[in-house]
């Protein structure tokens, strides 16, 4: 399938799995565990449906594997495209009833981020879908969209993961904290890394070294695609594995100048970590 074409499947399929995450949340239902995914985490019933959703429209299509949050690979295990998936991203929130959560679709044809063709994050709550085509930008509900020309973390609003991450991180983190205008986490890292490609926010860092590949994948180039920097914590390029044991840091921000500030307050820019 031509790029254009999977954009297209996409797009209709998540927004299946809107419809069905929404009747599953007037139910009451959704929040039921029915066990646990291959990723380890606990998998609820509006994961497992948003997932059967999805897996329907891309088994469908010769020739393609599928790694997914929950159910791991299926499909074709030759097939040369990948597709990677997160049903429910942001699960905790969605577990607490806290209306911020989305479901990512990348389809990739070779074995680095950069070899993404297409990326679709859609979300659940409010229906707006950020979806990019390799080298043809990004849009939001169909429209162009670009990351800010923000260059001074004092006048920035950014997104930062502490979740988990000790003290020794949020030292780290400090120095960006004080000086950013607003400082901010959500609970659905695609969803947020995706707020980067619009403006939203400035800026979105995950240095954890806990994030999946599939929860990165899509927003990976849905904010690639409006012009923002991407890298791991040492400005460097990010080595990414598509599998579901392998884990990421990151740092985003809506462009060079603010990158490059970004990861000088961190104290992370060119350095390997101790």
């Amino acid at each position: 399938m031509k790029p254009g074409e999977w954009e297209k499947l996409l797009l209709g399929a998540t927004e299946r799995v809107m419809v069905k995450v929404s009747s599953l949340v007037s139910s009451g239902e959704g929040r039921k565990s029915v066990g646990i995914g291959a990723s380890g985490d606990r998998t609820l019933l509006a994961d497992k449906a948003a997932e059967d959703e999805l897996m329907k429209a891309l088994i469908a299509v010769t020739g393609t594997r599928v790694l997914s949050e929950e159910a791991g690979f299926r499909g074709n295990p030759d097939g040369s495209t990948l597709a990677v998936v997160d049903p429910l991203d942001g699960s905790s929130n969605f577990a607490r009833g806290i209306p911020f959560y989305c479901t990512a679709v990348a389809v990739v044809e070779g074995s680095t981020l950069e070899d993404i063709k297409v990326g679709v994050v859609r979300d659940l709550v409010t229906g707006d879908v950020y979806h990019a085509v390799k080298g043809k930008g990004t849009k939001k509900n169909g429209t162009p969209v670009r990351s800010s020309h923000v260059t001074d973390v004092s006048r920035a609003v950014v997104g930062v993961d502490v979740s988990r991450g000790g003290s020794e991180l949020i030292g780290r983190l400090a120095p960006l904290i004080g000086a950013a205008s607003r400082q901010v986490h959500l609970g659905a890292n695609a969803l947020e890394l995706s707020y980067v490609s619009d403006g939203t926010i400035d800026a979105f860092a995950d240095m954890r070294d806990k994030i999946r590949i599939t929860d990165l994948a899509a927003a990976y180039l849905v904010a690639a695609e409006a012009g923002a920097e991407i890298s791991d914590v040492r400005g460097r390029e990010l080595r990414a594995i598509f599998d579901l044991e392998h884990r990421l840091s990151f740092v985003a921000s809506a462009n060079v100048h603010l990158h490059k500030e970004i990861l000088r307050l961190c104290g992370t820019a060119g350095r390997e970590r101790g």
